[in-house]
């Protein structure tokens, strides 16, 4: 129980700076990247260093762009959480010597995540990384 708890509030801190808010109010770590009165970039290679540039939090498409990391990121983290429950169940199988559970329920679950949702998140993250 102690272990589901911490890694709860990991993951809620994670969550929180990647994306640069807490309590609902957007916080400004490192700066932006972005000059706020003309709305040019500072520099052309500047990139904020983690999470997302606060001048988000003031711009027109706010409310899109800040669902859609939000729901990608849930995605992400979601198969990541199911994926650590698998492995656990794999582990017990193992441990417990149930290799009719292993092999027919354990590995063909994995497979099934890994292939359907786990080539999606590949693809999230390959489009985050793209330069367009």
């Amino acid at each position: 129980m102690r272990y589901m708890l911490l890694m709860m509030g990991f993951f809620a801190v994670f969550c929180g700076f990647m994306y640069n808010d807490f309590l609902s109010i957007p916080l400004n770590l490192f700066g932006s990247c972005y000059n706020l009165e003309t709305g040019t970039r500072i520099s052309p290679g500047c990139v904020y260093p983690a999470g997302i540039d606060p001048v988000w939090y003031l711009s027109e498409q706010e409310l899109n762009f800040m669902n859609s990391v939000k729901m990608k990121m849930a995605v992400i983290f979601g198969v990541f959480h199911m994926m650590m429950g698998l492995i656990q169940k794999g582990i017990n199988a193992r441990y417990f010597g149930n290799s009719i559970d292993f092999w027919h329920e354990f590995v063909p679950q994995c497979l099934f995540l890994l292939l359907l949702f786990g080539y999606m998140d590949v693809m999230i993250i390959k489009k985050w990384l793209t330069n367009y």
